[in-house]
């Protein structure tokens, strides 16, 4: 156990890069470890309007930027997936698919996964006329038709994204209202090739040779069926926090780690921020804040 390091961070999103940056700037020895493509949900967002200094930029494209900043700065970058986090004496021990790290305190930065919609066939069809994010398989479904399902702010822009590509786009919501901005509900509907069905939910995903070829839909309030014949389909209801590895006592009954004014969890030196917390309003800038908090909250647990 000759490597350990005084600080570990997993997840390299907004919260992640942030306090990655500022504790390699105070001289510990620290890390980021991520799984997946760097820059967290910024990556799957089609555009990003309200980020300071930044008008309308593709999420992949700010992504980028953030990783740069990382990469500039120097801070060491681990490409691993962590599959369980546990405490040994004084010690996390954080074990990945190609070793186990050891660090004095960690960083949980690690964002949110897509929920499901828990029907039949659902895991069976992703990646056969399935996906969770528009961004990054909408280009397979060009010149056809898909459904988005959904209704707040991140599956009508992303079904905005998709109108651009596909031949039809419909979207059906469980309600009549949406939990999205009125003004990107409007900039939807004025979309000559989509069309909005309410309050409509899915009922079953239809399969054929392997592939998705339709889904079939009810209105909630008159209980009439229908189908949609579709090549794609993007379940964009919402997401789920991503902690389930972890097996120190610091989560809620939803798996949201909750944590105090200096961001420290209930086991001491772990600490969490960004979207894993159990928050209403999920945004860049909040994400960065509590990176910036937490690092000035570990150098100091580390002084002591």
């Amino acid at each position: 156990m000759n490597n350990v390091y005084d600080c570990l961070i997993i997840g390299a999103g907004p919260s992640g890069i942030g306090a990655g940056i500022k504790l390699h700037q105070a001289g510990i020895k620290v890390a980021v470890i991520e799984k997946s493509t760097p820059g967290g949900k910024i990556n799957v967002a089609p555009r990003v309007d309200n980020y300071p200094g930044q008008t309308k930029i593709p999420g992949p494209d700010l992504a980028v930027v953030f990783f740069e900043r990382l990469m500039n700065a120097g801070v060491e970058f681990i490409g691993d997936e962590i599959t369980s986090l546990d405490k040994e004496n004084d010690l996390f021990v954080l074990k990945g698919l190609s070793t186990t790290y050891y660090s004095k305190t960690v960083y949980i930065a690690t964002g949110t996964v897509e929920r499901k919609i828990g029907l039949p066939l659902e895991d069976e069809l992703f990646g056969h006329g399935l996906s969770y994010c528009a961004i990054c398989d909408g280009h397979f479904f060009k010149g056809e038709d898909v459904l988005v399902i959904g209704g707040g702010n991140s599956a009508l822009k992303e079904a905005i994204y998709l109108s651009g590509l596909v031949k039809h786009l419909y979207l059906i919501h469980r309600r009549n209202e949406f939990r999205g901005y009125p003004k990107i509900v409007e900039e939807l509907k004025n979309k000559e090739n989509v069309t909005i069905l309410t309050p409509y939910i899915p009922l079953e995903f239809l399969m054929k040779d392997g592939k998705l070829c339709g889904v079939k839909i009810q209105n909630k309030e008159t209980q009439e069926e229908r189908i949609l014949e579709v090549q794609g389909v993007f379940p964009l209801v919402g997401q789920d926090p991503n902690s389930k590895f972890i097996n120190l006592d610091i989560k809620n009954e939803w798996g949201n780690i909750p944590v105090d004014k200096k961001m420290m969890t209930r086991v001491s030196g772990a600490f969490s921020g960004g979207d894993v917390l159990p928050r209403d309003i999920r945004q860049i800038y909040l994400a960065e804040h509590d990176g910036m908090v937490a690092a000035n909250s570990i150098l100091e647990y580390l002084g002591k």
